[in-house]
């Protein structure tokens, strides 16, 4: 054992490239940057290491060396529970997971969810090369804490940070201009909007100029405000439509917002969702009232999650590619890790129509709800 022991300590990158006649460049490459040696030639060092007796390159101590943790930092502001049971989020956390683990770089994931003290978060203390920030409110306090942050930063949809944080995102509102086109090329003239919360903490509930105005969610008013320019230039008035923040981005709070914008301004016959899965709960709540979708109600989701195309009806709604996301952002902040510089991907986005939007009721037929 003691031989065997002092053989692999003796055995260096030096020693594997002298035996198969390469430089130490080579054989470090096989192991730090596979993709710069044909498949044949990484087989031909690591073999060569396996025969004698070479165990691999001191991780640690090569991280000492370079000031690289060999991790990257994923920080979102919902409870981490959300961040498994959200299709959108998960969707976005696979993207990352996958490019990620294809080069050897851990994740770690940083939630600093609502009523936590971002000072004491793990932000704070996070053993990482850089930082993926995703969707965070532009006034959210954990922003403090990336301006001392090590490494660089790639923000995917919000907020806005210098120009030295890379950026990956949709446009929020040209997709919602989209689905509010759709609507009014079928007929619909009264339109209801539901949002994701406007701000750090929501108020559920209608929705007037000052609450819209002040919103510190990019995303949430973006896409609120495209779907209000869309309306206005059909000649309909932004402060009589029916604006309603939903609690929470799940079809729970949907439905509730629903009912409740429902039984306020029941001739409302098309509505636009902040997200799918507020358009499910508005579906449900439509469905509860004796509403048909889309006979009664049409009803326009944001995202295609993969829940929009198997629902009933399937959800038409504005696709975004969501794995795509993560992918894009982890390989950005990868490459900013090896010193590129930032740069701004917007992703592409389509409207899917499908079965959950139709022409309004005929002039003159009774609404259901009223």
């Amino acid at each position: 054992m003691g031989t065997y022991g002092t053989v692999m300590a003796s055995v260096t990158l030096q020693s594997i490239a002298d035996d198969i006649g390469v430089s130490r460049t080579t054989v470090s490459n096989a192991y730090n940057r596979p993709d710069q040696l044909t498949p044949e030639m990484r087989v031909r060092v690591l073999d060569a290491a396996d025969r004698l007796g070479y165990a691999g390159p001191n991780l640690a101590a090569r991280n000492l060396r370079t000031g690289r943790r060999n991790a990257v930092g994923l920080l979102f502001t919902e409870d981490l529970r959300y961040v498994f049971h959200d299709p959108d989020t998960s969707a976005f956390l696979r993207g990352v997971a996958e490019t990620t683990a294809c080069v050897g770089t851990g994740l770690m994931l940083l939630p600093v969810p609502a009523g936590i003290d971002p000072t004491n978060s793990p932000v704070r203390f996070a053993a990482v090369d850089g930082y993926i920030v995703y969707s965070v409110a532009g006034d959210h306090p954990v922003l403090k804490l990336l301006t001392h942050a090590r490494g660089p930063v790639v923000v995917v949809d919000e907020p806005d940070l210098p120009d030295s944080a890379g950026f990956v995102g949709i446009d929020d509102r040209s997709g919602s201009i989209l689905a509010a086109e759709h609507l009014l090329s079928l007929g619909h003239r009264r339109i209801g909007i539901i949002t994701g919360r406007l701000g750090v903490e929501p108020r559920p509930g209608r929705v007037d100029r000052v609450r819209r105005e002040s919103s510190t969610v990019r995303v949430a008013r973006n896409r609120l405000e495209g779907s209000l320019e869309a309306l206005e230039s059909a000649g309909l008035d932004a402060d009589s439509v029916a604006v309603w923040e939903s609690r929470a981005n799940d079809p729970d709070a949907g439905r509730t917002a629903a009912t409740e914008m429902l039984s306020v301004d029941p001739d409302v016959t098309g509505v636009l969702c902040f997200s799918d899965r507020i358009a499910i709960g508005v579906c449900q709540a439509a469905r509860r009232l004796g509403l048909g979708v889309p006979g009664d109600l049409s009803v326009v989701g944001f995202d295609d999650i993969p829940r929009a195309i198997t629902w009933d009806p399937p959800l038409t709604t504005v696709h975004q590619p969501l794995i795509d996301k993560g992918r894009i952002a982890a390989r950005m902040l990868l490459d900013a890790i090896d010193g590129t510089s930032a740069t701004r991907n917007m992703l592409p986005i389509s409207l899917k129509v499908r079965s959950s939007t139709a022409p309004p009721l005929q002039p003159g037929r009774p609404h259901p709800a009223a």
